[in-house]
């Protein structure tokens, strides 16, 4: 007769939160430390090696000083950082910007470090660096690229910047007199006495400002803007002007007065137009009566 062996298990469960069990423990040739709140975070180290481990239940923790940082997810996988990258890409000119580091990581993603302890120097263009990462960019005429370079943790590398052209009339001795300085270094070249907005440079009997405003070239007697009065056919009463050139992005407004001692512009009913990049027309319909002077103002961006 066989005697059915019944056997009995008993399962002692112990509660225990994953906080706790990140420990340091040491022993022998060996020591083992948290690195972090991850539950598997340490450190071992022993002879001539050492090794991090994450579960990477922390997300993208730091798992040491070092350049490398625990990937979230992975457990015991650690994720390289193969550059530094500055931020932001781009600047304003005349103005200060805290810059912050990044780590490009080996999978191509980045994360966000500290920068203490960063050395930083600029490569070229037209700014200037501090020990803390704050940039400054100088005023230029036209956005202009830039580079600087940033030391850590065994990690150098530049990083190319813009600095973009935010104020558009405050270029050297081009600043505040009214003219775009993009326009005048584009004429006139960096810092040129020509190019100040009451000289007449190509003696064509218009300023600077006047062709700046008009979209003329400052340097050719030929380029000017020019107008004539002529009559409407069939209409007596009525007086139109022709000029050019009436480039886009400008409006034009007829004036008139009827004596130049002192003069009295008001401007003409309805005799309002915008450009279109060639002769326009400007129609005074109450010409008729006494003598008058007309003149065209021209108002650009």
């Amino acid at each position: 007769m066989r005697i059915p062996i019944r056997s009995a298990f008993c399962l002692l469960l112990i509660g225990t939160s994953m906080m706790e069990a990140v420990a340091q423990s040491t022993g022998g040739p060996y020591s083992i430390s948290a690195a972090s709140l991850d539950p598997a975070g340490g450190r071992t180290t022993g002879g001539a090696y050492r090794n991090d481990g994450a579960l990477g239940a922390t997300g993208s923790q730091q798992a040491s000083s070092g350049s490398y940082q625990a990937a979230s997810g992975y457990p015991s996988m650690l994720r390289d950082a193969t550059a530094l990258l500055a931020l932001p890409g781009t600047l304003a000119e005349s103005t200060a910007t805290q810059l912050t580091l990044r780590h490009v990581l080996d999978d191509g993603t980045q994360s966000v470090i500290s920068s203490t302890g960063a050395s930083w120097s600029v490569l070229n263009g037209p700014l200037s660096v501090n020990g803390t990462g704050l940039a400054t960019a100088q005023a230029i005429f036209t956005d202009t690229n830039a580079t600087v370079q940033v030391s850590l943790g065994g990690l150098t590398s530049p990083t190319a910047l813009t600095i973009q052209n935010s104020i558009s009339d405050n270029f050297g001795i081009y600043g505040s007199d009214g003219i775009g300085d993009d326009w005048q270094v584009q004429h006139f070249g960096q810092n040129n006495p020509q190019a100040g907005p009451t000289v007449d440079a190509d003696g064509d009997g218009q300023n600077n400002l006047f062709e700046f405003t008009a979209g003329v070239v400052p340097t050719s007697s030929t380029s000017r803007f020019t107008f004539s009065i002529e009559g409407v056919p069939g209409q007596p009463g009525q007086k139109r002007m022709v000029f050019s050139p009436a480039l886009s992005g400008r409006t034009f407004t007829l004036l008139k007065t009827t004596a130049l001692l002192p003069p009295d512009w008001q401007p003409v009913a309805g005799a309002v137009t915008t450009g279109n990049n060639g002769v326009s027309t400007l129609t005074d319909t109450g010409a008729s009566g006494q003598r008058a002077f007309y003149r065209v103002q021209i108002t650009a961006p």
